[in-house]
Parts: C-alpha cells; sequence; structure tokens
C-alpha cells in the first residue's frame, strides 16, 4: 500500500471507452479515482456531502470534465465529490465463469455499480478529513448516472451508505436483463476473443489487450438507433441488484431516504441529434415511424404512437419524435417510480423547462434537452462558448443549487428557494425549472395514461 503524500490536483484519467463521434478508445484501466471540492474556508462544522455519479449511457463520461467543476456548488456550504467508474463492457459484463468465480459473491454484470459503492464507503470512511459530514451524504446523478442512483437505492450493498438521492433523467422503470440474458454477450466476447475452448478460459479473456475486448462488443455511438451494437445497462444478478427497481421502490425494498426525482421536458432531442443532426442526417419524415417502430419493437405500437404524436401536429419530424420518445421513455417513467417511491419516502417532484440552456453547438435548437439541468445544478454552463450565464440564467442556476444544497443539508429542498416545492403525492405536484420557477399540477398526466396503457411498459414481473 502507498504510502507517501500522492499529488492530487489534477484530473484523474477517465476510465477506458471509445469517443462518441468515432471508434478510437481512449482512456485508462486505471482509472478508479474520486475527485473532491470543498469550500474555500474550512467551517466551524462539518458540511454535508454531496457524490455526483455521471452519465453517458453507461459507455462514457467521467466523474469531472474541468478542473473546476464542483466549484461554485461546493461554494453553497457543500463538499462535493465526484466518482469515476468503469464503462461499457469493462463495468457491465456478465458471464457465468465470472460468477461463479467467488461463492461469497455469485454475482457479475454489476461491476461499474459495485464501483460506486465502493466510492460510497470510501466516503464514509474519510470524507471528515475534507470538512465532510459522513452522516449527510446526498448521491445525485443524471442519465446512466440517475439510473446509478437508483441502482444504489435499490442494492443491500449500498445500505446505510447515503442519507439522500437525486434521480436527474433517470428512466430507472426500464427493466434490466437476467443474468441469463445479460451472459450472452459474456459468451460472445469470449467467442470474439477466441477465448471460449481455452483451458482457462477468464484468464485467457483478462490477458487480451483492452482494445481487443472492447472492439468485440462496441457500444451504440448513437446513444439511440443504433443497430449491431451492445448495450450495456446493470444487470439484475440477485446480489448486488437483487430486485427489479420498479418492483424495489413499489414493494419497499430498496434503502429508503428522502428523493428528488424528475426530468427535463425535451429529454429526447439530443439523443435525435446525435444519432442524425450531428452525423449530418436530419431526420426526414418517412423515417418517422421506423423510429417509432425501433422504441416500441412493434409495428401495431408505432402506429398507436404515431396517431397520438401525428406529424402534423408539429413543426418538424425531429420535434414529433421529441415528445413522443420523451414522454415514452424519460418522462412518464419518471413520474411512475415517483408515485412508486412517494408511498415509502417523501419525494419532491420537477421538470426542467427552461429551453435556452447552452449547448456546446450553439444554432442547434433542441430546447430543454436531456442534461440541459446540469449546468444549472453546477452552476456554471456546459459550453466554453459561453463564459457565464444569460440575463437571468444566473438566479435559475442559484435556485436550483439552492434547492440542491438545502436537500443535502436537511432532507428537505426548501428554505432557499424561490419558490415552496411541495412534497410528491396524490396532489400531483411538480417544480417548473425556468426563469420564473413555478408550481404545476398533473404534469404529463394524460401522455402517461396512453403510454401506461401500451403492453411492452407493462412490468415483467408478478
Amino acid at each position: 500500500m502507498r504510502q507517501d503524500t500522492l499529488e492530487a490536483s489534477e484530473l484523474p484519467p477517465r476510465c477506458t471507452q471509445f469517443i462518441p463521434v468515432g471508434t478510437r478508445l481512449s482512456g485508462s484501466e486505471d482509472c478508479l479515482y474520486l475527485n473532491i471540492w470543498t469550500p474555500s474556508e474550512k467551517a466551524a462544522e462539518p458540511l454535508p456531502v454531496m457524490v455526483w455519479f455521471h452519465g453517458g449511457g453507461f459507455i462514457l463520461g467521467e466523474g469531472a470534465y474541468r478542473d473546476d467543476d464542483g466549484r461554485e456548488l461546493a461554494k453553497q456550504g457543500v463538499v462535493v465529490v465526484s466518482v469515476n467508474y468503469r464503462l461499457g463492457v469493462f463495468g457491465f459484463l456478465a458471464h457465468p465463469a465470472l460468477a461463479a468465480e467467488n461463492p461469497d459473491h455469485p454475482s457479475s454484470g454489476n461491476y461499474g455499480i459495485e464501483d460506486q459503492t465502493a466510492a460510497l464507503r470510501w466516503v464514509r470512511d474519510n470524507i471528515s478529513a475534507f470538512g465532510g459530514d459522513p452522516d449527510r451524504v446526498t448521491i445525485f446523478g443524471q442519465s446512466a448516472g440517475a439510473v446509478s442512483i437508483c441502482a444504489q437505492l435499490a442494492s443491500p450493498l449500498a445500505a446505510g451508505l447515503f442519507h439522500r438521492a437525486v434521480i436527474q433523467s433517470g428512466p430507472c422503470v426500464t427493466p434490466m436483463s437476467t443474468m441469463e440474458a445479460a451472459s450472452t454477450l459474456g459468451k460472445q466476447l469470449s467467442q470474439g476473443l477466441e477465448c471460449d475452448h481455452a483451458e482457462k478460459e477468464l484468464d485467457c479473456m483478462r490477458e487480451a489487450p483492452a482494445e481487443d475486448v472492447a472492439s468485440v462488443l462496441p457500444p451504440d455511438p448513437s446513444f439511440a438507433f443504433g443497430t449491431g451494437y451492445a448495450m450495456w445497462w446493470p444487470v439484475l444478478d440477485g446480489s448486488v441488484l437483487p430486485l427489479q427497481f420498479e418492483q424495489a421502490f413499489e414493494s419497499g425494498r430498496f434503502n429508503q431516504v428522502p428523493v428528488i426525482n424528475g426530468a427535463t421536458r425535451d429529454e429526447a432531442s439530443l439523443l435525435i441529434w446525435i444519432a442524425h443532426d450531428m452525423r449530418f442526417k436530419p431526420l426526414l419524415a418517412e423515417q418517422y415511424i421506423e423510429r417509432l417502430q425501433y422504441l416500441t419493437g412493434s409495428p401495431q405500437l408505432a402506429e398507436e404512437v404515431r396517431a397520438q404524436y401525428p406529424l402534423e401536429d408539429y413543426d418538424s419530424p425531429l420535434a414529433a419524435l421529441t415528445a413522443a420518445f420523451s414522454d415514452g421513455f424519460f418522462n412518464c417513467p419518471a413520474r411512475r417510480q415517483g408515485f412508486a417511491l412517494s408511498r415509502h419516502v417523501p419525494v419532491w417532484s420537477y421538470q426542467f423547462d427552461y429551453e435556452q440552456a447552452p449547448f456546446f453547438i450553439p444554432w442547434a435548437d433542441l430546447g430543454a434537452f436531456h442534461s440541459a439541468e446540469i449546468q444549472y445544478v453546477f452552476g456554471m454552463p456546459m459550453t466554453f462558448f459561453r463564459g457565464d450565464f444569460a440575463a437571468g440564467e444566473q438566479e435559475l442556476a442559484g435556485s436550483m443549487m439552492a434547492y440542491w444544497q438545502q436537500f443535502a443539508d436537511h432532507g428537505n429542498p426548501n428554505g432557499n428557494g424561490p419558490a415552496s416545492w411541495p412534497v410528491f403525492d396524490e396532489r400531483d405536484q411538480t417544480l417548473l425549472f425556468n426563469l420564473q420557477t413555478s408550481v404545476a399540477t398533473g404534469v404529463h398526466k394524460k401522455a402517461c395514461v396512453f403510454w401506461q396503457a401500451l403492453p411492452y411498459l407493462r412490468p415483467p414481473y408478478p
């Protein structure tokens, strides 16, 4: 074990991953580090701790994208921690031989989730040295990071390691694959590496170069509509994750802590843009039904969705698909999991509505896109085209940071925000984040009645 002082003033390497616009592998297998930001002055009393899990579809991303990611949020009076975790095949490979390797831990396929849990144990044991309170730990994350929050809520291994949770755009009711189903990818990997007939199959696979391992089952570079690519997601392994997320939430068999849960209004616009416009192939009207079939897995269901979201009601095919995709796969799942959780713990529901949030491509019109709220939670624009927020946006950032800080401090987001945020219950009230923060009732209720009736959304368990 290393005993000397480690210089830790620069960001650690990201975990091994493909760059999304190409096939180049980047990152390092030596990546399991975390980053910590504290207020500039040491507080008289221990501060609440906020642990961030990044998004990226479980195939890319890193705990921090630049040196000052957590600086502004830490100034609110919290200790901010961000975490790297293994991605893609390295973080979510299931294989029967891996599951049988340790009889005391008969599991595989959730290594990335276990990395996060290990980071939470480190926080529990060490964060007091950085001025943090190990008894007030909030976990928060967006997209795959939000699904990771659901995984920590549902995992018995994470019990007692955190005290509040924030789910930002996490479609956690999406079913996980069983170990048996997920292990088919593991067997394909072994075959692709020509290890399936080796005397020591696992040794053969582990000796292969990282680039060879990653290239056998590459992830979908478009995140949404790629065919012929592997899908990496947490696995229902019976150990780390013994229940489907929704089943755990409905039954109360999860780590019960207060929760903030929400989404952005136009979640899918970014995913459609990545799959089409970023590749200079804008979505055409004749592709609309094809994309709906891909999403629902059925021509009949696609026709039902097209009737609910007819092209002629929208300014463009992108706008129509954004509405359908966002409702069916983000906003309504968020609503479902909010109601399930609220039967057991206090839940506060939000929707991010602001349409002019900065984006890496200034001329892209994506509305309140997937990930748009992150920059306001962290208090700094996500794009280098904007050095600071526009007029009115700083207030939006200030209010979101205030709600998140209050939640981390007290387990209730109210106290410093511009509006009273009601708890989410049968009154069905949601806080809308815009330049004028307000409370709305029944957000997406009508659309979700339609989506909930479709058979593909019915839970695959009793």
